[in-house]
């Protein structure tokens, strides 16, 4: 991942910004992903998940750190290493929270909320094979902090997002179109 100021200059804070890195490499910010497909910044903080496409065996949603390195090639998925541990992991196949291809991400954190409160900073994510969506809270921190969402379908979501007035939308490749999800009860509960 890499990390440019708006005018393409490279901040002087960049990890690599020294010797180690020459020219234009001083833009890393992170290494060791395989193909960090889509990531999501959790509005008003400095939080940043980056969903990383695994290659034969594991997806990843991985909370960017400066200087951090996420292991590939060399690993995927839950590791005890040297390198950078996924906030989540799951594996290829099928069967829950099983798929192929880690795809949109986005935090529920909507200028007016109309989810429960409980909704609140959790990171909604997807699977492009299996077509579900899948809630995590990061404030458990924890792989049984994954609940199901959205359930099974060919709609193939590419990409999440939370409108201003607080409803999840998807788009989805296998229909061509963008879908809302939105919640019917009441926000409050």
């Amino acid at each position: 991942m890499l990390r440019i100021n708006p005018d393409g200059t490279i901040p002087d804070d960049n990890p690599y910004d020294d010797d180690r890195a020459p020219g234009d490499n001083k833009a890393i910010w992170a290494t060791g992903f395989r193909n960090p497909f889509s990531f999501a910044v959790q509005p008003g903080t400095d939080k940043i998940y980056v969903n990383d496409v695994g290659e034969q065996t594991w997806e990843e949603i991985n909370d960017l750190k400066k200087g951090a390195n996420y292991g590939w090639p060399r690993v995927e998925g839950p590791r005890k290493s040297r390198f950078a541990e996924p906030v989540f992991a799951y594996r290829h196949g099928s069967g829950p929270n099983r798929g192929c291809a880690i795809t949109g991400g986005t935090f529920y954190n909507p200028e007016t909320p109309s989810f429960p409160s409980g909704y609140v900073g959790d990171y909604f994510f997807a699977d492009f094979c299996t077509g579900w969506i899948r809630k995590f809270d990061p404030e458990a921190g924890t792989q049984e902090a994954v609940t199901p969402f959205k359930g099974v379908s060919n709609e193939h979501p590419v990409d999440l997002k939370v409108s201003e007035e607080g409803d999840l939308y998807f788009l989805a490749l296998g229909t061509g179109s963008v879908e809302k999800i939105s919640y019917t009860g009441s926000a409050g509960t």
